[in-house]
């Protein structure tokens, strides 16, 4: 039994599995005892996403390309990284949460995004102790700070204290652990900040665009049809939750591993397993749906199913996007990246002129994935595959 934990706190799944779970119980909670905070709740687990993909943008991506020069002290370019970022990342997700939540107050919408910047040197730092330190090390920062929130959430829920700030706790004690354990290697430099940001530019501005999509998503959706539109959004994805935990360790399996990935392996055969299998339980079940939203449970059949479809047509795209990443030159791939978001954002803004209620919108996903899915299709049959780095090249095993 030892053994068997001791191999699930190594692997990303154990990772994705507490960080997806923390998410399910504040969403839950707020659900159960704070329904007029629930759309903020439903708009911060969705803005989270932003230092989750900047930072493997910018870090682990890199790394996993073989990018990063041999003179740098990693952990130093990680943190100067996400300094980097924090300003940027707190004028979006203000602007998104203005546009979704107009209702809201400035306190509670400053509130619900402190989690998501405190987020972005905990991701940072994950990916550079990946690297420098060992897998369980690194994996222990995710983990802990999902079980903190999760902690302090049925905490503050019994309490009567806001859960849209439940992650805050934890999120603070592990960057006291992390400042307090820092170390700088021997024989390595410390790069500026914008060295630190030059590294993974490329993905960056890939990423960049994939997270305005993200970001739109949300903010349209809750212009158009109003809050229970966002809260409906969130609760499908806490739905595919662990359909997500196992897409998400795929991909960064791949990230970790980079051309010593498989295109076909168990896990990615046990997601596919995991879409079939949520998909079934979130259309036959709407007790199940009730159980989250009663939004989401008033849904028609054809309208969830339809959501059903999106994430599938996501699960290969997700899959071909990284693969094409990993095989690619970094300008091909911006192209390749850059044009999915396009196609997804152009959808997403030919879809304001007659999406009104939220089937039209699931509707518009799905028509917009399939034709992401068609645009890598493409790019990577006309990509050549370039030859593998001499072992020295490749990063080092996690």
């Amino acid at each position: 039994m030892i053994r068997l934990l001791t191999k699930l706190q190594h692997s990303q799944l154990s990772v994705q599995a507490l960080s997806r779970l923390s998410s399910v119980v504040l969403f839950l909670l707020a659900s159960w005892t704070d329904t007029a905070r629930l759309p903020l709740v439903a708009l911060q687990g969705i803005l989270l996403a932003l230092p989750f993909t900047l930072m493997e943008s910018l870090i682990g991506r890199p790394i996993s390309a073989g990018l990063l020069p041999a003179t740098w002290d990693v952990e130093s370019w990680a943190r100067r990284a996400s300094a980097a970022t924090l300003i940027p990342v707190a004028v979006i997700a203000g602007v998104s949460a203005t546009v979704a939540l107009p209702a809201a107050s400035w306190g509670d919408r400053l509130l619900m995004l402190t989690p998501v910047l405190l987020q972005l040197p905990l991701e940072a730092m994950f990916w550079a102790q990946a690297r420098t330190r060992s897998t369980s090390r690194a994996n222990l920062i995710p983990q802990l700070v999902a079980i903190g929130t999760m902690v302090c959430g049925g905490a503050f829920a019994l309490a009567g204290i806001r859960v849209d700030v439940a992650s805050v706790p934890g999120q603070l004690a592990v960057l006291a652990w992390l400042l307090l354990h820092r170390r700088v290697a021997a024989g390595t430099v410390r790069p500026g900040y914008v060295a630190s940001l030059r590294a993974g530019a490329t993905y960056f501005v890939t990423a960049s665009v994939d997270l305005a999509y993200s970001v739109a998503l949300p903010s349209v959706a809750g212009a158009l049809a109003g809050p229970a539109a966002v809260v409906v959004l969130r609760a499908l994805e806490l739905a595919f939750g662990p359909f997500h935990v196992l897409l998400s360790a795929t991909t960064r399996e791949d990230v970790v591993l980079g051309r010593r990935s498989r295109l076909v392996n168990p896990l990615r055969l046990l997601t596919v397993a995991g879409w079939v299998a949520v998909s079934v339980v979130v259309t036959a079940s709407p007790w199940v749906r009730g159980l989250l939203a009663t939004d989401l449970r008033d849904l028609a059949l054809i309208t969830v199913a339809t959501f059903c479809a999106y994430k599938g047509l996501l699960m290969f795209a997700t899959w071909m996007s990284v693969r094409h990443m990993i095989w690619a030159a970094p300008r091909r791939y911006l192209v390749s990246g850059v044009g999915s978001r396009m196609i997804a954002l152009g959808a997403l803004a030919a879809s304001v002129t007659w999406v009104h209620r939220v089937p039209d919108l699931l509707l518009s996903l799905l028509i917009s994935e399939a034709l992401v899915v068609a645009w890598f299709a493409y790019r990577i049959s006309r990509t050549p595959r370039t030859p593998v780095p001499a072992a020295d090249q490749l990063p080092a095993a996690a």
